[in-house]
């Protein structure tokens, strides 16, 4: 298990920045979320699994929880 926080402060670019990067070539819709990702990183010896969960949670908001699956092989003719 990795966990960790981490705040927007942390970010290297600020939102003005990140946020002229999107609108340079993107129509934007009202409701539109940038994700930014996080600075928490794991060690080099870490692999997600079949049937691991990764979740984020936001205060106030909720949980984000995706479960991991692993490709299937598909046959080509």
């Amino acid at each position: 298990m990795v966990e960790g926080s981490a705040s927007s402060g942390q970010l290297k670019r600020k939102l003005e920045e990140l946020v002229s990067y999107l609108v340079r070539d993107n129509v934007i819709f009202d409701g539109t979320v940038l994700l930014t990702g996080t600075c928490i990183i794991p060690p080099d010896d870490f692999t997600l699994q079949d049937g691991d969960r990764v979740e984020i949670e936001i205060e106030g908001i909720g949980v984000l929880s995706n479960p991991v699956q692993a490709q299937v092989a598909v046959a080509t003719p």
